[in-house]
């Protein structure tokens, strides 16, 4: 059980880039589908999209943080090494009814959020080694995202700084 949380307080003008710690960030939903669009792209919509958006930072600083899913989109396209500029890879997880779980791992491109649907639709590529084999129409899955960090995520700490 964890009873505090150490915070890193993001000081650009004393910090580097390499400096900073790097996240993961989780999304859930309750359901989604997958679509192609042609021979190497596809539409991953996810529904009943948790409205917060986990991070964690790996050792040594092992940050625990929750952003709204509305903040996260919103700083796709931040800095001088956005997401836009550098798409994220990503681990679709999808729970099946049997207990297994079908995985793919994916680069994100352009996501659209709609916070009053609770979705997101993001555009996806499979990574180079992975083919996308999962169900077209899914129950609970998991994103999880790569090294959110940098200008991405500002994580402030408990006066605001």
């Amino acid at each position: 059980m964890l009873s505090s949380i150490n915070v890193y307080s993001q000081d650009k003008a004393n910090t580097t880039n390499s400096d900073m710690p790097k996240f993961l960030a989780i999304q859930y939903a309750q359901s989604g589908s997958i679509n192609k669009i042609n021979s190497t792209s596809y539409a991953l919509e996810l529904n009943d999209l948790s409205k917060k958006t986990i991070l964690f930072s790996d050792r040594p600083d092992r940050i625990v943080k929750s952003t709204s899913t509305s903040d996260f989109i919103g700083n796709w396209t931040v800095g001088e090494d956005s997401y836009s500029l550098d798409a994220p890879n990503a681990v679709l997880v999808i729970d099946e009814q049997d207990g297994k779980q079908d995985l793919a791992l994916v680069e994100l491109f352009n996501p659209v959020y709609d916070l009053d649907r609770k979705s997101i639709k993001y555009y996806v590529t499979p990574d180079n080694t992975t083919s996308i084999y999962v169900p077209r129409e899914f129950g609970q899955l998991t994103l999880i995202i790569d090294e959110v960090g940098r200008d991405h995520i500002l994580i402030r700490d408990k006066n605001g700084r």
